[in-house]
């Protein structure tokens, strides 16, 4: 059998559609074993690679959306959290006013709507 060296697989498994950031390490752990390997058995093991890959890429975006999602719902809640703040604050202010107006009211003989 002929010995196909690593630029060779890792271009095989960018045709296959495999992202070019793994065929470097992907193409070093099939290097020993594609010498062995016939022309239809080398093309059979690169397209399993490629399936692989696949699965698992479309694995990686739905984790990556989801991480997204999550992300996004955070700064919501963030941002709820702030409001949420800002709310308690002016409620504070209002009942501190109308103590003040209840505590003048019953002292004077004003009457308050």
């Amino acid at each position: 059998m002929r010995r196909r060296n690593p630029d060779r697989i890792c271009a095989d498994l960018e045709r296959l559609g495999v992202a070019p950031e793994l065929t470097q390490s992907i193409s070093e752990r099939l290097m020993p074993l594609s010498s062995e390997l016939s022309p239809e058995a080398y093309e059979a093991m690169l397209s399993g690679v490629s399936l692989a890959f696949g699965v698992q890429g479309g694995a990686l975006e739905d984790l990556r959306k989801t991480a997204r999602d999550l992300d996004e719902i955070q700064h919501l809640l963030n941002a709820f959290t702030g409001e949420l703040r800002k709310l308690d604050e002016a409620l504070e202010t209002l009942a501190a006013y109308a103590l003040r107006l209840r505590t003048q009211g019953a002292t004077s003989t004003r009457v308050v709507h």
